[in-house]
Formats: structure tokens, sequence, C-alpha cells
């Protein structure tokens, strides 16, 4: 087990914890004799003697002089830019050190650090360390890339959507199609993280996500829908209105969510609207398509002819509004042509 207190990880680990920092100065930390010499003082009020005092000084002491030693050494190497003795660093057996030497090879970006960043990153016990080499090689750029598609099978789920959220920070159309093959995952938090990171790719990936929101299963569907309103395109609204209509409740949720964020008066007409019919409605209608994990855009258009005939016109026209061709069939569905 590693020496560190729970203090000392928690400041490291989670930055937003109270005195959380990244400075290169040692935390000073009770060392296991001085932990046991606590606990029998107050266990047995037995007073310590002046020589064991000393003993706990002064071992306290040579630890905070090896840190202090090790914190400098990690400066010299990145002042140096020596890639390997950094690498070499990566091995330390104080966490610290290997924090700090793995902060150093993402601001050096040489691609030689990949290999042991990957190793970092999939096989480290602690979360904090491997969160800190996937921000390495989003610092490293391209060159990361395909070693971070891999680990997006990984058995570990922490792995699969920090290498997701580092993929979506690189923006590289390569990362797209695995990305969105890992909306399937068991795991639904890397299921949302890897909608994030498909959001953070942008413009590149809106086709793929179209594609998948209108062919996908339920789980492409439903991250599709997410990644469409974070990269906010217009060419994803008509896709995202005939999501309205799919089987599944989740994904016309996000679906709605996602077009709300589009942030056009028309759409927020259209919605408006919508909500008059009321979820409930549309709900009892869409349990009577047939079954089958496919969208069910038709039987959302057979809910909107089944409205009422004036409600049913002003949705018309709010969509008419939008000036989206692709919107053509349905409206022209609604307004009888």
């Amino acid at each position: 087990m590693n020496e560190h207190s729970l203090l000392s990880r928690e400041r490291y680990f989670n930055p937003g914890t109270p005195g959380f920092t990244r400075c290169t100065w040692p935390v000073i930390r009770p060392d296991a004799e001085l932990i046991r010499w606590c606990r029998e003082w107050f266990l047995t009020d037995r007073a310590p003697g002046k020589w064991e005092v000393m003993d706990i000084i002064h071992s306290v002491w040579r630890e905070i002089r090896n840190r202090i030693h090790s914190y400098s050494n990690v400066d010299d190497l990145r002042n140096e830019k020596d890639i390997t003795g950094l690498i070499k660093a990566l091995g330390h057996t104080d966490l610290d050190v290997q924090y700090l030497a793995v902060e150093a090879l993402g601001d050096l970006q040489d691609p030689a650090a990949i290999p042991p960043l990957v190793t970092m990153l999939s096989e480290d016990q602690y979360s904090a360390l491997r969160w800190k080499s996937a921000e390495a090689l989003v610092k490293i750029g391209n060159d990361s890339v395909e070693p971070l598609i891999v680990l997006l099978g990984h058995p570990d789920e922490d792995v699969r959507w920090k290498s997701a959220i580092a993929l979506g920070e690189i923006r590289d159309v390569r990362a797209i199609d695995p990305l969105i093959g890992l909306l399937r995952d068991q795991d639904r938090y890397v299921k949302g993280r890897v909608a994030v990171a498909l959001g953070m790719i942008g413009q590149p990936a809106v086709s793929p996500l179209i594609r998948a929101l209108g062919e996908g299963d339920g789980s492409l569907r439903w991250g599709a829908a997410i990644a469409l309103g974070r990269i906010r395109d217009p060419r994803a609204i008509a896709p995202l209105v005939r999501a309205l209509g799919d089987k599944y409740e989740n994904v016309r949720s996000e679906a709605l969510a996602s077009l709300k964020a589009m942030e056009d008066g028309n759409i927020d007409l259209f919605i408006r609207l919508l909500n008059e019919v009321g979820n409930e409605a549309l709900q009892t209608y869409i349990a009577q398509a047939p079954k089958g994990d496919v969208p069910d855009s038709p039987v959302f258009t057979e809910f909107l002819l089944s409205i009422d005939p004036d409600l049913r016109k002003r949705l018309t026209n709010a969509l008419m509004g939008l000036g989206d061709p692709d919107l053509g069939p349905l409206i022209n569905d609604l307004s009888g042509q």
C-alpha cells in the first residue's frame, strides 16, 4: 500500500479539495513511525521520551530533504529536456514525483513519451495519475490518437472514458467512428463521456452523428442526440425533430434538450406548441408503434396528424420558419400536400 496519507492523495486527486495544489514543493506527511507513536501515546497515555522524539523529528526531516531533492531533480530534467530521465522518474516511489514527471513530459510534447504515458493511463492504480497522463497525451497531440483509440477497448471503464475525453480534446477526425462505436458501451457514464467527446470534436462529427441518430440502435441514437446538442450545428435540426418520435423516451428527451440548445426562436415556438400536445399523449401513441430497435419518425408524423388541426397548423408554421429543406417532407405531410 502506498504510504501517502489520505489528505495528501485528496489534495492531488480532487481539484475541488481546499488546499489542492500543483506546486513543486513537497507536501509534508507524518511517516508510519510518527503515526504509530501518536497512536500509542493517546491510547496508553505514555509520555514520549526525549530521544524517541528526536528520532522521529530526524526521520521526518530526512523525508523532507529527500522530497526536496526529488522535486529539484524533476525540475532539472524538465529544464534540460531530458525525456529519458523524466520517463525513468515515472517509476519513482513518490506519487508526487511521478505526477510532476508526467506533467513535464506533456509540456515537452515529445512523442517518445507516448508509450510510457499510455502505460500510466492504462495501468496506474491512481486515478489522478491516469488523468494527468491523459492530459499529457493531449498536449503531445495527434501522435497520441492511435494509442488512445486502442485504449477505448480497455476493460477498465475509467480508462475508457478518460481516453475518450482525451480524443475529444485532440479533435482528430480519426477518432470519430471509434467514439461513435463506443456509444454502445455497457457503462452509462462511459457513454455519456463519449457523447461529450464527440461534441468537443465538433463540425467534422456532425454527418456521422446524424447517420447514427437516424440509423443506429437505441444507444447510438441516445449518444448522437446528446453530442449534436453540444455541437449546435443547424444541419442537426431536422434529424433531431424527427428523433422526437423515437420509440425510446431517453432518445426523445435528449433530442428535445438538444433542440432547445440550438437557441432558435422558431424551434422554441415549435417546442412550446409541442408541449401543448403533451408528452404523455405522444408516449401513448408511440407505444402503439411496431416493436423493434428502429427509430419511429413515421409514427411521429402520424401522431402530429392526429392532433387538433389548429395546433397542427401552428406547429407546421413554426417548422416552416426554420427554413430547413430537410424538414420539407414532414412539413408537406402535416400540410396535407
